[in-house]
């Protein structure tokens, strides 16, 4: 009997051959891009691909591809090149309703850093009464982010995680970082 796992594995293997070639052939176009790097939706595919010039977003990356089911609040990657670009599911905007509680948090976690001198994360911030007046969704993903950050073992990711609501997306109904 086939294992789902090994079932799930072969799925994901031959999906990804076509998307790579896909990419060699240049089926894709511009679907984002920010100050680091640009990412590319690829012809009929729901999937994308980041070319980043950022190492420590790579790194990210190298450390979570290929296990969506223990980083779940991390976009799945399903492929690093081994130098800049990485295969990344693709997510859906937030709603709006969602989109602007995400922007109130960072509208006081700003504040807050302001006020312990610039060295603080969002779960610092969290745990000095951040939570008031949050959705409790939204603090059971920044516990979850939390749990996440510190299972990648990369020193210091909670203070250079590039966290604002631009880069928090839904996919498969939960809500995940799309860009750290």
């Amino acid at each position: 009997m086939i294992k789902l796992k090994a079932l799930l594995k072969e799925i994901t293997g031959s999906t990804l051959q076509v998307v790579l070639d896909k990419i060699k052939n240049k089926q894709f176009r511009l679907y984002g891009q920010g100050d680091n790097g640009r990412v590319y939706e690829i012809d009929g595919e729901d999937k994308v691909f980041k070319i980043t010039k950022e190492q420590d977003e790579y790194s990210v990356a190298e450390v979570i591809v290929g296990r969506w089911t223990e980083f779940t609040t991390f976009i799945p990657v399903y492929y690093v090149d081994g130098k800049h670009m990485y295969i990344m599911a693709k997510a859906s905007e937030l709603p709006l309703l969602v989109s602007r509680q995400f922007n109130q948090f960072i509208a006081k976690f700003k504040d807050f850093t302001t006020s312990e001198g610039g060295e603080a994360t969002i779960f610092n911030y969290l745990d000095n009464d951040g939570a008031r007046d949050v959705d409790i969704k939204i603090v059971n993903f920044l516990r979850a982010l939390q749990r996440d950050i510190h299972r990648t073992g990369i020193n210091d990711l909670d203070l250079d995680l590039d966290f604002k609501t631009d880069n928090i997306m839904v996919w498969d109904g939960k809500l995940v970082m799309i860009d750290w």
